[in-house]
């Protein structure tokens, strides 16, 4: 078995190994949007006379930048915002050259600032430096005129959601379930926690989303680092893309992307939180940072999780002396082999806000997980003692800096490698019954297959990001993403080893990207641009003819293709009008290629998807005297996919196992909608709504003969579900900077077939309606410092299941504390 030791000494060796090889090789495939970027930049510069200003915003009090600030010329709609380093950039009316200038800076509960600026055509571009004073008048008689972070991404040209993560950091939400409040999005489960999630977009789940943490991939982070494991309390906000993906995460996504956004603020603080609930559950996070006066930064984020995950469930249980199963019989039994635990520490040091960068930061991810596997993908089969444990070592590097060489390039580069090492286990000699009895098998046969053999990922990405903004109304993006995969397998000499075992899983990626946009003074502005995918994969593959046995030989395979699209905005008064337009490639990942060598077989030969995305957005929002807010959002997506990798299950020498096809022409019209109020800071409430039309549009069948599903409904797919909120505050509850807030949140999902439709329903084969009930209390003291939150999951104990038979927890309690401090607020 590796270990973290032996881990580190391969890093560097085979971290070189991996990239160096096909770094020319990619740079020749693109240096054509490399030479077109420059040809198109320097046609911008020339034609534009705009005059260029910029600087940075501080508090005067603490010296720290201050994120947010609205930046504006008096008398005029241009402006713009400080980023998360208190920067800004923003260029002077086309049709006013040089002259005397106001700028304004506003930001909430700060004093506006006002200050004369004297451009001429030959100064160049201006540098304003500011800091603003607190203001004197209380929280509530301040006019807010700065947009937040998530104000800015709800209205750029995307159709994304962005969801405020300091909102719900006293809950005991991981990221997933704190994404399950938005409408289009569905979380499915095959148990509790730690077990197998897929997340849902629109109807398109598993792989077609891609994720990001910073804009980073999340490809290949570890078992231990995933976001129903991940802590809500790790993120800033979240933002969700449906379908069209801007060119800066590099994506090669059908459904839409996630990107967790994390606190980047310079700042010294402690977040703690833990956690315990009903079947021994136990969660507890700890965020730390310190950030000193010339730059250096170190900041530890540690978060674990534990469960015995033994909730009751409803099964028929299997006579071990018949081998029978009366499915007519159903019992109420208790999980009993079902623990689940991980453990993860993020470890960053480096420097922040100095004259070489604005980030440069190294960073240490170490994880470890077990996991015990009671049943597989069917809830009828058994499993007493097969279990897995998995460890996860990825160093990383980022580099950020504004305004690089000149005035409004920013450039960001980060690089990880992980390897992360997974050891499955399945050597019991007995066969298991719901009820926990036990019968001799007959020697080393397993539970599944005999196995003891370890698995070791190599994941390796490469991420650069270069945003040059020519003025206020221009601006390019230049992205380019590498990633690598290899798998190497190794089993005890008594276990059972597969031809596919020994041969080699390999897979290299490569998306790189060019955008324009065209921002017209903040009333509309539009984006256009090109992607390139690039994928090399190499594993094993059945090639055998006969249906009753296989035979694997080592298949390889490279693709290529090159994507478009368009994104616009409008803006007319408190209205907003989206629409976009893509064509998009989705690349196979690793664990569809090549299985996760446990419940999930691979399928190499897998082609890619490839899809037309459009998107038609509305919302409207205002604000009634700072007393009522309205928010209403209307959504309609519509794609159609050729080559739809979807996830089947079928049964191989007796067994269960889940695999990945392509599945000809699918269609998909989804409707969702929104609607939000809330009544200053004590009353808010949401409801949303989502119909997914998901329909097989294959007219034949692999054999070339009529297909009797064409035009149905895909299967195993939810497609209406909805959600509701409530929360209510009370303030300065027993002593003022004491609140008290009382929540509820519903589910709802109509039922869905297991089967096409075509095939005939039984109630056998559908997946019930359920609706189920959270409640939570949480009192804050010492505005935010010391939480302590009650929550009540599935109130009415509903019966809930995401797949077809496998049964989610009932009903459960669980109490979480936290402790919260900023250093720089308290010591002003």
């Amino acid at each position: 078995m590796l270990t973290y030791p032996h881990i580190l000494r391969l890093y560097t060796l085979d971290a070189c190994r991996t990239f160096a090889p096909v770094l020319y090789k990619y740079f020749m495939n693109y240096y054509r949007w490399i030479f077109f970027a420059g040809y198109l930049l320097l046609f911008m510069s020339v034609t534009s006379n705009a005059q260029s200003i910029s600087g940075v915003v501080t508090s005067c009090a603490d010296k720290q930048p201050l994120a947010g600030v609205t930046v504006r010329i008096a008398g005029t709609n241009t402006g713009g915002a400080t980023d998360h380093y208190g920067k800004y950039l923003i260029s002077s009316p086309a049709s006013k050259q040089g002259g005397e200038y106001t700028l304004e800076f506003s930001f909430i509960g700060m004093e506006t600032v006002r200050k004369d600026v004297h451009l001429s055509p030959e100064a160049g571009a201006g540098k304003i430096d500011i800091c603003m004073e607190e203001k004197s008048a209380q929280l509530d008689e301040v006019v807010v005129e700065a947009k937040s972070p998530v104000q800015r991404v709800k209205e750029s040209s995307f159709n994304v959601v962005a969801i405020d993560a300091k909102s719900l950091q006293n809950t005991t939400l991981d990221l997933a379930h704190a994404m399950s409040r938005v409408s289009g999005v569905k979380i499915r489960e095959s148990g509790g926690l730690g077990s197998d999630l897929h997340f849902s977009l629109n109807g398109f789940s598993g792989r077609h989303v891609k994720f990001f943490l910073d804009g980073v991939p999340m490809e290949g982070m570890g078992a231990s680092f995933q976001i129903n494991n991940i802590p809500v309390n790790l993120a800033e906000r979240i933002e969700i893309y449906k379908g069209v993906v801007p060119v800066g995460f590099g994506a090669d996504a059908i459904g839409g992307a996630v990107n967790i956004v994390t606190n980047r603020q310079r700042r010294t603080f402690v977040d703690a939180s833990y956690s315990y609930g009903s079947f021994n559950t136990h969660r507890s996070s700890v965020n730390a940072g310190y950030t000193a006066k010339n730059g250096f930064m170190v900041e530890l984020s540690a978060f674990q999780n534990y469960s015995d995950n033994d909730y009751w469930i409803e099964n028929a249980v299997k006579d071990l002396e018949t081998g029978q199963i009366n499915s007519d019989k159903v019992e109420r039994i208790k999980r009993f082999h079902d623990a689940y635990h991980n453990e993860t520490v993020i470890l960053r040091t480096g420097f922040v806000n100095r004259p070489f960068a604005d980030r440069l930061v190294l960073s240490l991810n170490a994880g470890k997980v077990y996991k015990e596997t009671q049943n597989g993908v069917r809830q009828d089969v058994v499993y007493g003692q097969k279990h897995s444990r998995g460890e996860t070592l990825m160093p990383s590097f980022q580099y950020v800096k504004r305004n690089l060489f000149i005035t409004g390039l920013d450039v960001n580069l980060t690089a990880n490698y992980n390897q992360n090492l997974t050891h499955n286990i399945d050597t019991a000699t007995f066969e298991y019954n719901w009820r926990g009895e036990s019968k001799y098998a007959g020697g080393k046969i397993g539970e599944q297959r005999y196995q003891d053999s370890e698995y070791e990922n190599k994941n390796g990405n490469m991420t650069f990001t270069a945003h040059y903004r020519i003025n206020e109304y221009h601006s390019l993006i230049l992205n380019n993403v590498f990633s690598s995969f290899d798998r190497n397998t190794r089993s005890s000499p008594d276990a059972t080893l597969l031809a596919t075992d020994t041969m080699p899983k390999v897979s290299q990626k490569n998306v790189a990207g060019l955008s324009y946009k065209l921002n017209f003074e903040n009333r509309w502005n539009v984006s256009l641009f090109g992607k390139h995918y690039l994928q090399y994969s190499k594993g094993p593959k059945d090639v055998s003819t006969d249906t009753g046995h296989t035979s694997y030989a080592i298949f390889s395979e490279t693709f290529t293709a090159t994507g478009y699209g368009i994104a616009g905005t409008y803006f007319w008064k408190d209205l907003q009008g989206k629409l976009s337009y893509e064509k998009t490639y989705r690349l196979p990942t690793d664990n569809e290629l090549f299985g996760n060598e446990e419940l999930e077989r691979g399928s190499t030969g897998l082609k890619a998807e490839n899809s037309d995305n459009y998107n038609l957005n509305l919302s409207y929002s205002h604000d009634f005297n700072r007393t009522h807010f309205l928010y209403i959002d209307a959504g309609y997506i519509l794609r159609n996919t050729k080559d739809y990798i979807r996830r089947v299950t079928d049964s191989y020498s007796g067994k269960y196992y889940a695999s990945h096809v392509n599945h000809g022409y699918v269609r998909n019209v989804s409707l969702e909608g929104e609607i939000r109020y809330s009544y200053k800071n004590i009353v808010s409430a949401g409801l949303n709504a989502t119909s997914q039309n998901i329909r097989d549009n294959e007219p034949e069948t692999m054999g070339a003969s009529a297909s009797t599903t064409y035009h149905a409904r895909m299967p195993n797919i939810p497609y209406f579900f909805a959600s509701g909120d409530l929360e209510y505050v009370w303030k300065n509850f027993l002593r003022k900077t004491n609140h008290l807030s009382f929540g509820y949140n519903g589910n709802y999902v109509h039922e869905f077939p297991l089967y096409s439709e075509r095939h005939g329903a039984t109630s056998k084969r559908v997946v019930p309606t359920q609706f189920s009930h959270d409640l939570s209390l949480t009192y804050t003291l010492g505005n935010g410092r010391y939480n302590i939150t009650a929550e009540c999951k599935n109130l009415t104990d509903e019966k809930l299941y995401d797949n077809f038979s496998l049964q989610k927890p009932g009903r459960a309690f669980y109490l979480k504390v936290r402790y919260f401090i900023n250093f720089l607020v308290d010591h002003k």
